[in-house]
């Protein structure tokens, strides 16, 4: 155990992994799908070499944009081991249990991930869970499966149960708990006051913004590090922002947050559910996933045409010098 006399004694596998993903973009993995809703477990490899390549420096497994709370743990498991074995980077998983089930299946499960090579867990939101009882999940989780742990602020729309201030301090003083992801979506004013609660409470916490629509303000609000669903296609964008932010570049994180914003106004928007699929889209334009695989089985229906419109604007965006003068085509 460590302590840095300011928060709580924390297992030295908490500051391994602080160390290893503080200033890094940890790009959400999509999953790959057959229209019928089968993983395309072959084109995994592949995919994750590619998000490598483009400067991410870990994966998220099974988080929301791989819609994780629809997988069945021994996929989850497998894909989790696969993502491992062909990136070569850290794993974050993402560990979503409904309601109704007890906290020894979410006990159980992380236990498998961590077999599997998760190096952490993204703890989703537990829809009708009490703040109490989302801190002894917390807390029985980091004592049984001894793995760091990400408590993950949702927005309410997409998680049923959006936590407030006073519950992120609480899990903050948690020695498992290694930091907390922000997807807060357009609340800047909870996204501004959790990052300070945030860094009041644990100065060495991670603080990880997965804010697609306020990423650049994110930074400049506190975050220090990215878990981001619109890496999951073009990783190496959210890595320019960030990378252009740690390193005081003031011009160059104002014109690689611009194009940043103009593909999250593109991917992120009505029907918000829809992101998944739009992101697969690009994927398969980038040509990372096979486009027979790029596919949401479990999102919203979109409009004829989206497909068409979303990759004529992204190419646009990727050809334009000026992201700006882009943007204001949308």
């Amino acid at each position: 155990m460590t302590s840095n006399g300011t928060g709580p004694r924390r297992p030295a596998a908490v500051a391994r992994v602080r160390d290893l993903l503080r200033g890094r973009v940890v790009a959400a993995t999509l999953t790959p799908f057959h229209a019928d809703g089968r993983i395309a477990r072959e084109a995994v490899a592949g995919y994750a070499a590619a998000l490598r390549r483009g400067g991410a420096g870990a994966l998220a497994v099974g988080a929301h944009t791989g819609r994780g709370g629809r997988l069945q743990p021994d996929d989850l498991a497998v894909l989790v081991s696969e993502y491992a074995d062909a990136s070569g980077l850290p794993i974050i998983a993402g560990l979503a249990l409904a309601p109704e089930r007890p906290v020894e299946d979410a006990i159980r499960l992380g236990l498998r991930l961590r077999a599997a090579g998760a190096a952490a867990l993204l703890v989703c939101p537990v829809s009708g869970a009490s703040p109490a009882d989302i801190v002894r999940l917390h807390e029985r989780l980091g004592e049984e499966t001894e793995l760091p742990l990400m408590a993950f602020v949702l927005y309410e729309r997409a998680s049923g149960c959006q936590y407030a201030e006073e519950t992120v301090a609480e899990l903050l003083t948690l020695p498992w708990v290694c930091g907390v992801k922000l997807a807060l979506l357009d609340n800047a004013v909870a996204c501004q006051d959790i990052l300070a609660t945030a860094r009041a409470v644990d100065p060495d916490a991670l603080v990880m913004t997965g804010e697609d629509r306020m990423y650049g303000p994110s930074l400049m609000w506190g975050a220090d590090t990215a878990l981001l669903g619109i890496a999951s296609a073009l990783p190496e964008w959210s890595v320019a922002v960030l990378d252009a932010w740690t390193r005081g570049d003031h011009a160059s994180f104002v014109a690689a947050s611009t194009r940043l914003d103009a593909l999250g106004r593109l991917t992120f928007r009505e029907p918000m559910e829809g992101y998944v699929q739009r992101m697969a889209w690009i994927a398969a334009w980038q040509g990372i996933l096979p486009s027979e695989v790029a596919v949401d089985p479990f999102g919203p229906p979109l409009p004829a045409g989206e497909r068409e419109r979303l990759l004529s604007a992204v190419r646009a965006l990727a050809d334009t010098p000026d992201a700006r003068l882009c943007q204001s085509r949308l």
